[in-house]
């Protein structure tokens, strides 16, 4: 069937498809001929996506393997509005089911998911929780060089979040942290 009219086409992926390859992974890590024996720690593990693929992240954060995640460009969306994804759906009460720190990274108030990362941010009060915006729409910063300003953030969450990395973590915490300083992107965090 054709999708619903203003709605995506079926998407290509769904939420088990990373936890089938999170499964994947680490049974290839205890596997003694894998060319990723003992390479992954189990414990480490982040999950992260973009846009219909951050919905795909927030799904599965609640898995007790996730470490933390990150959600690029994408908040769940309002229960109320129309769903133009095709293939699955995301409600607001899984928000509650997430069990460790998780970061939004938004594009300002052009990205079309702006508003619903915001209302996730609101909503998030169980774990550690932050949210940095530049204003760049909803691509983000990806089509520059090594992914642009975005991805540098995201790199350092993942050294803050998996290898504790304190200079890492002073661009998230205290007063003057890095994304508190630079005037590009706006920032609030609660819990961390």
């Amino acid at each position: 069937a054709p999708p619903r009219e203003g709605a995506f086409p079926p998407v290509a992926t769904k939420p088990a498809d990373l936890l089938a390859g999170l499964d994947w992974i680490l049974a290839e890590n205890k596997r003694a001929a894998s060319p990723f024996y003992g390479l992954v720690d189990p414990k480490k593990v982040a999950v992260a996506g973009h846009s219909c693929g951050g919905l795909q992240a927030i799904s599965v954060s609640a898995d007790p393997r996730i470490a933390t995640t990150i959600v690029h460009n994408s908040g769940v969306l309002d229960p109320s509005a129309f769903n133009p994804i095709t293939g699955f759906s995301v409600a607001k009460e899984e928000l509650g089911r997430i069990h460790s720190p998780l970061l939004y990274i938004l594009g300002g108030k052009s990205d079309i998911a702006y508003p619903n990362g915001m209302d996730d941010f609101q909503r998030i009060d169980q774990v550690p929780v932050a949210v940095a915006s530049l204003d760049v729409g909803h691509g983000g910063t990806f089509r520059e060089p090594n992914g642009g300003r975005v991805a540098r953030i995201a790199v350092q969450w993942l050294e803050w979040q998996l290898r504790g990395d304190q200079a890492a973590s002073r661009w998230f915490i205290g007063k003057n942290c890095g994304l508190c300083q630079d005037a590009d992107w706006t920032y609030q965090s609660k819990g961390l």
